[in-house]
């Protein structure tokens, strides 16, 4: 699996940032590190970047990796358009 981190379409970070501002909670939808697909309901604290990577913070202390993440309150990660969402609300 390539690691090398992508930089988001810069329309898709300004959702990310508008998300970060409103601190509401957000549906996210995203890839971990071992290519698990998860859904959380969760407030964005805040975008920061740590080593050339960009990543989320969330209130449950989850960090994500922004190429990582599929949707956010159902606007699609364009690298990630090829995907329909799919999920499992059960």
């Amino acid at each position: 699996m390539d690691t090398t981190y992508r930089p988001v379409d810069c329309r898709f970070y300004d959702v990310l940032e508008a998300s970060a501002t409103q601190k509401k909670y957000t549906k996210i939808q995203y890839f971990t590190d071992l290519h698990e697909f998860y859904t959380v309901n969760s407030v964005v604290k805040d975008l920061q970047t740590e080593h050339h990577e960009e990543f989320m913070h969330l209130a449950t202390g989850e960090k994500i990796r922004l190429d990582r993440l599929v949707s956010i309150d159902g606007v699609m990660n364009p690298a990630h358009a090829h995907l329909h969402e799919f999920s499992c609300d059960c």
